[in-house]
């Protein structure tokens, strides 16, 4: 039995493409199709159960989403909500009711929500998680770095939103054994990456869904086949060869 899903958004809204150099904005009408696709579909489940073990098997699919942008609580939260959909939410503490510094200057919507507005999430059933405060890179960081990141955001977050902060999404996707090690020594449940192997509970694959995926591809990365053909050799050669084209058609 393969494990369960999780897939890994950003941002939510129209966006230039030559803006949208990382392909982090998806259209809202499209992220609703998508949901529904997976309301009828699939059983979408809280972080919570992949992390623990309740939740097993392809049918399974969690739903994350990186940085904290207001355009998610603006298009994503009433879509989820509708449909009965939970999902988290990883937040860099630093960045509360800011904007995104660490991307190249862009005319997109790249403002956080401030604390308020996570409150509000939690209330709605959305739950909120670190991702870091800095937004370092702790594939690069040595390990009182990366300790002190995360107890940061992991203290901020635990404290405004009344609740023990046990999640952790790397900036960038990434990280290292030394990371890993110290986010498992402070006493987090679990951490994830973005199309990264799984290593284990502090190392959780999690697939991305960006603007240049179209219904089959989003489709196939729900399967719960996706990480198994990702991984193939085969797979490894053919994602090298057509994400450049996805991107140069996308522009």
């Amino acid at each position: 039995m393969t494990r369960p899903t999780i897939l890994a958004y950003h941002a939510l809204g129209e966006s230039r493409r030559e803006d949208d150099v990382h392909n982090l904005f998806l259209e809202p009408a499209i992220f609703e199709r998508q949901m529904e696709h997976l309301a009828a579909n699939k059983r979408v489940v809280p972080l919570d159960e992949v992390t623990s073990g309740r939740a097993r098997g392809r049918g399974c699919i969690a739903i994350t989403f990186d940085d904290g942008y207001r355009n998610v609580a603006e298009h994503a939260a009433p879509v989820l909500t509708r449909l009965g959909l939970p999902a988290t939410i990883f937040v860099p503490t630093a960045f509360l009711g800011a904007r995104n510094t660490w991307i190249e200057p862009t005319s997109c919507d790249v403002d956080i929500m401030t604390m308020e507005e996570l409150r509000a999430l939690e209330t709605d059933g959305i739950s909120v998680e670190s991702h870091g405060h800095g937004h370092i890179d702790y594939e690069v960081a040595n390990a009182e770095e990366a300790r002190d990141d995360i107890t940061r955001s992991r203290d901020i977050l635990s404290e405004g939103l009344s609740k023990e902060v046990r999640h952790l999404a790397y900036p960038y996707g990434r990280s290292s054994a030394r990371s890993r090690a110290v986010a498992k020594e402070l006493g987090l449940t679990a951490a994830y990456s973005i199309d990264r192997r799984h290593e284990g509970a502090f190392s959780w694959e999690r697939v991305q869904i960006t603007p240049l995926d179209g219904p089959r591809l989003f489709a196939f990365k729900c399967s719960g086949y996706y990480h198994l053909a990702r991984r193939s050799r085969v797979g490894e050669s053919a994602y090298g060869l057509i994400r450049p084209v996805a991107r140069a058609l996308r522009r």
